[in-house]
């Protein structure tokens, strides 16, 4: 769902159309479904956050690259959604790490 909705902010910015259905999840697991959902209760009550977030992205006029825009984004989730829990300072490392081996990569 993360990568979808990064993807789908940086296509709004960008100028590119992106169709979608609605959001359908259905929570199937072989294992305990009690158990997982505890696990991942945090992720469902974040939501009630993370959705209102990527609503809000604006994007500075400079950022006219993906690779730009996901800069920025890893920028408002460490400075915006950090307070939340760590797991999302983690986050904006792992995306500042993709974003260098990206570009490294693919240049």
């Amino acid at each position: 769902m993360w990568a979808g909705w990064c993807l789908k902010v940086i296509c709004d910015h960008s100028g590119f159309g992106v169709k979608s259905g609605m959001p359908y999840i259905w929570y199937e697991k072989a294992s305990n479904w009690k158990n997982n959902f505890i696990k991942e209760n945090k992720g469902i009550l974040w939501q009630e956050e993370i959705v209102p977030f990527f609503q809000n992205i604006k994007f500075s006029s400079s950022a006219n690259t993906v690779e730009k825009c996901y800069a920025e984004l890893d920028d408002f989730v460490e400075k915006d959604r950090g307070h939340i829990d760590e797991y999302f300072l983690k986050l904006a490392k792992a995306m500042r790490t993709w974003s260098v081996i990206w570009t490294k990569f693919n240049k």
